[in-house]
């Protein structure tokens, strides 16, 4: 009975899915994370900019429970220790079941983190009030004044809110609008004085679902900068930094997918897991599809972070693109693989993996939400361009190599030719002390026929008179303990 571990090693596109989820993991964890962390503070702001005022005011509305409030509060700690304290000042009010102000303005950041410690959900959603508070707090700095609202839902006294909220940006306070929920977005759009806030790539409304409340602090954040940067050049040094960081991570996975299904290749032929050309030219070429993927994806996202549904458009942008890159790296090391069809299952993988990445975020969280949703997103662009693979053998006449009585490897003909051999670059890898040159043979097609070439040095040895052959589908060669057969699934079916 065969064991689970060789019914993997002949199940392609699993094993393909494991490599790619393995391989995408680890890069994530050994590179990703840690460029991510050296990089968290390239996208604030330079620290020369002006002292700021900030009041984060936060609905603690019963509709915040479901552990919403908790990713809230998670996403303004954060948001407090990338402050400068030594020049800004920072203030926490809740509305809900009450007006709160948790502590006043104070650059102390203990004490910020404490007060937003206290939050609970409870009550309405008297946003109007909650406004008014907020604006008493800065009524007491000099400083440039600013308001982040976060809310999950449409204010008990729409009309108040909205008088609260003119009343504040006519003194010159920034409003800006983190929402989530069933938050109405046009009317928030309305009350921050945001004029159209989807086509900006700073717009002072920014939706976030489960798992994005980060990003939407982050962009908050830009927001309240951008007005302090005073020139063009200073805007697009955070829209670069955003677009490096994500393009950089993105490269790492990349890798870490390429080496993991090179590997799963080689593995599944029985050829050395990586060598060193291979090696250098995948991490290579696969750092740049990453950062193309990412920064690309980035791009995509920043205009649409505000539209509810729209803000998932970037991310499946850049999976996609990553998966279709991947695939198309693919025929470097799969031979004669179609690039249509590298490109299909690389997209297919990406598209579905992209989507699972922002469920698992959706659940887990920020970190271990990536994470897992990174190996989603190696497992599927894996799995569909072994899929592909195995779709496009059922079309046309390709190779079985029998290794032993129950495991085989399947390889696709085509132009490329197939490379027998004891040398370490081959396809098909046989012994040297078997009396095996470096290149024993080679098969491939030449229009529709299939010509097996002998090298000429083996053919000495074993006086063939004859160094080319023509095959035909049922024929077989055995070489040392091998043997390879002519296969071809259309026959067999129409036969």
């Amino acid at each position: 009975m065969l064991n689970p571990f060789k019914r993997l090693k002949n199940n392609k596109p699993l094993l393909f899915g494991i490599y790619g989820a393995s391989g995408c993991l680890t890069a994530a964890i050994l590179l990703g994370e840690p460029f991510l962390d050296l990089t968290e503070g390239k996208s604030n702001p330079p620290a020369s900019v002006t002292p700021q005022a900030i009041v984060l005011l936060i609905d603690t509305s019963g509709s915040m429970s479901d552990g919403k409030l908790t990713e809230v509060k998670t996403a303004a700690s954060r948001f407090i220790e990338r402050r400068d304290l030594q020049k800004d000042q920072l203030a926490v009010v809740s509305f809900g079941g009450e007006i709160k102000t948790a502590t006043p303005l104070t650059q102390d950041a203990n004490t910020l983190k404490n007060a937003v410690d206290t939050l609970s959900e409870s009550g309405g959603t008297p946003m109007a009030e909650g406004i008014d508070a907020a604006l008493g707090e800065l009524q007491t700095t000099a400083l440039n004044k600013n308001i982040i609202l976060f809310t999950d839902g449409v204010p008990d006294d729409p009309n108040l809110a909205y008088n609260s909220a003119l009343v504040t940006t006519k003194t010159g306070v920034k409003l800006i609008a983190v929402a989530t929920g069933d938050a109405d977005l046009s009317y928030l759009t309305q009350i921050t004085g945001d004029s159209y806030g989807a086509l900006r790539y700073r717009s002072l409304v920014f939706y976030a679902n489960s798992g994005q409340f980060e990003q939407a602090f982050r962009n908050a954040e830009a927001a309240i900068y951008k007005q302090l940067l005073g020139s063009n050049s200073g805007e697009n040094y955070s829209i670069i930094a955003l677009v490096l960081s994500t393009g950089g991570w993105t490269a790492f996975l990349a890798m870490g997918i390429s080496l993991a299904l090179i590997m799963g290749q080689n593995r599944y032929t029985r050829l050395p897991l990586l060598t060193v050309r291979k090696g250098i030219i995948s991490t290579f070429g696969s750092l740049a599809a990453g950062m193309i993927a990412g920064a690309t994806g980035q791009i995509v996202f920043l205009p649409f972070s505000s539209i509810a549904g729209l803000e998932i458009t970037g991310y499946i942008v850049a999976w996609v693109i990553l998966g279709a890159l991947v695939g198309g790296g693919t025929r470097f090391f799969v031979p004669n693989l179609k690039l249509k069809n590298a490109l299909l299952g690389g997209t297919v993988g990406g598209g579905i993996g992209g989507s699972g990445f922002l469920i698992t975020r959706s659940i887990f969280g920020d970190v271990l939400g990536r994470l897992s949703g990174t190996s989603m997103i190696g497992f599927f662009i894996g799995l569909m361009i072994a899929w592909i693979e195995q779709k496009q053998l059922e079309s046309q006449p390709y190779l079985l190599v029998n290794w032993t009585a129950t495991e085989q490897t399947t390889y696709l003909l085509g132009t490329k030719p197939i490379l027998i051999g004891s040398f370490l670059n081959v396809e098909i890898p046989l012994n040297a002390s078997d009396g095996f040159t470096p290149i024993t043979a080679k098969i491939f097609k030449e229009g529709e026929n299939i010509i097996m070439q002998f090298d000429q040095e083996y053919a000495a040895r074993k006086n063939m008179k004859k160094t080319s052959q023509a095959l035909k589908v049922g024929d077989t060669r055995k070489l040392g303990q091998i043997t390879i057969e002519v296969k071809d699934k259309t026959v067999t079916a129409n036969g």
